[in-house]
């Protein structure tokens, strides 16, 4: 089982650009005002308009680590650990891939729509309900919400990392 060293290492020595955090502020005590800025680059609400200034300190966030320094590595280890947040990789063949294209591509699975076709916030940015959530995505849904996305590392409730990615139109996990 990989640990997060490990990853931000191999990552590192690897020279892939710096990678993005999913948020939740609803975990912090603070609301969005407790999320540790000076870990990231960038750093934006996936809600839009009102709904961003309403529920603000509940709200989805995505962010851009600022680099590979150990400060910013004990942060998100400590984030993935208190279960606020995953890492997210974008796959290599999206290295270019801008922080706006994520936003968008993330803001698309904020609101699904229920048996009744009532509109329902899904809280996939919850690190402790996700991997539940994908093992029940059929394929198409899989290739969706992953989209540009290689990977998604997060921490489970016994303390693992735990990877989650897409091969062949199924779910794979591994930590």
């Amino acid at each position: 089982m990989a640990q997060l060293s490990d990853l931000w290492t191999s990552w590192r020595d690897a020279q892939r650009p710096a990678p993005y955090m999913l948020l939740d502020a609803a975990g912090l005590e603070q609301g969005a005002a407790g999320i540790p800025r000076e870990a990231f680059s960038e750093l934006e609400c996936l809600f839009t308009g009102d709904l961003a200034t309403e529920l603000g300190d509940v709200a989805p966030y995505l962010a851009r680590l600022a680099g590979w320094d150990d400060m910013v590595r004990n942060t998100a280890d400590q984030l993935l650990r208190a279960h606020l947040g995953m890492l997210v990789l974008p796959a290599l063949s999206m290295q270019a891939l801008t922080f706006a294209e994520l936003h968008r591509h993330f803001r698309k699975h904020n609101v699904v729509y229920g048996p009744e076709g009532n509109p329902l916030f899904f809280r996939y940015y919850d690190p402790r309900v996700l991997p539940d959530v994908l093992e029940v995505f059929d394929a198409g849904q899989l290739e969706a919400f992953f989209g540009p996305v290689e990977q998604l590392i997060l921490v489970d409730s016994a303390g693992r990392t735990v990877t989650c990615s897409r091969q062949a139109g199924k779910l794979v996990t591994a930590g």
